[in-house]
């Protein structure tokens, strides 16, 4: 990955952790369980305010029990003016979907509830995502419906095997289990992850979780006919719009490669697309047409508000 950093997740089970032992063991961003249900983390207001004051980003997750879109709706309204209103937070808002009340539910039912709060958050203006091990992805909800949810992904290995990489944001590698590093940061054990997409400039520049936005957001790529391609040497405003989005994918981590500093398809915007043609798994020759203009906007759905 181009883009990786160290952080964790606490609620009140950490309480009295020390964040200068944490910053000073490498954490970089801290993800903090904003409630349970309908009740607030009696340690969430204290943690936010020593977070804020050593700079590190901070994210938000909500514990679901709800069963029903509406349930999800009300832990989502409950989120919103209980816990993220007045705030900022430099990472994704995520909904955790693990309790063992949906193990006996349909697929359909648990994948309801995570779009009807997630379409709650989004409506409200934040970043939202799912949280979920790899095996619950698998087997509790279908997963090809929260494809435009970026996803923080529990699998405590050595390794992350979740299918589809490109909807990886974050990577939750240990907790009491730890097969990479210790499973204690500031003498406790923690819950670890890997962050693997820039968050902060995303959320951000679209002005989302609390932040106004630092300019105007950059549409996708305008959808190109069948017989449209772009291609080395052109030099119009479509190859503007793609060099707009190749730099939103690089800031976000998605590929490593940035464009010709000019405005036409050169070298370097070649290779970019190059990397995007392999990330989204199709044929790679460089050359912008209907499929690579559908693998830009699938790439960059969880960033697009």
């Amino acid at each position: 990955m181009a883009f990786q950093q160290f952080g964790i997740d606490i609620s009140k089970f950490q309480k009295g952790i020390s964040f200068d032992r944490i910053v000073a063991e490498g954490v970089q961003f801290v993800i903090l369980r904003g409630a349970y249900h309908l009740t607030k983390d009696s340690e969430f207001e204290s943690f936010y305010e020593q977070a804020k004051k050593k700079k590190l980003p901070v994210g938000v997750y909500l514990y679901t029990i709800a069963t029903t879109p509406q349930g999800a709706r009300e832990e989502a309204e409950f989120l919103i003016n209980s816990v993220l209103k007045g705030k900022q937070f430099e990472l994704p808002i995520y909904i955790d979907i693990e309790d063992e009340r949906y193990y006996s539910r349909p697929k359909s039912s648990n994948t309801a509830v995570v779009k009807a709060f997630c379409e709650a958050l989004e409506a409200a203006d934040y970043f939202t995502g799912v949280y979920a091990s790899t095996y619950f992805f698998a087997t509790y909800l279908d997963d090809s419906q929260l494809k435009s949810y970026t996803h923080w992904v529990a699998q405590w290995s050595k390794q992350l095997t979740y299918p589809d990489a490109g909807t990886v944001g974050m990577w939750q590698f240990g907790g009491n289990t730890n097969l990479l590093r210790s499973n204690t940061v500031a003498g406790m054990v923690v819950d670890q992850n890997y962050m693997f997409r820039d968050f902060p400039s995303v959320i951000k520049s679209y002005g989302l979780n609390g932040f106004r936005p630092a300019a105007p957001a950059i549409k996708p790529v305008a959808p190109l006919s069948d017989a449209g391609t772009l291609k080395k040497g052109d030099a119009d405003a479509g190859v503007y719009l793609l060099k707009q989005n190749i730099l939103l994918l690089r800031n976000a981590g998605v590929i490593t490669q940035g464009v010709d500093d000019n405005n036409i398809f050169g070298d370097g915007t070649e290779t970019a697309v190059k990397q995007i043609q392999r990330a989204a798994k199709i044929k790679e020759d460089g050359i912008v047409g209907a499929q690579t203009i559908r693998a830009i906007h699938t790439l960059l759905n969880p960033f697009i508000p």
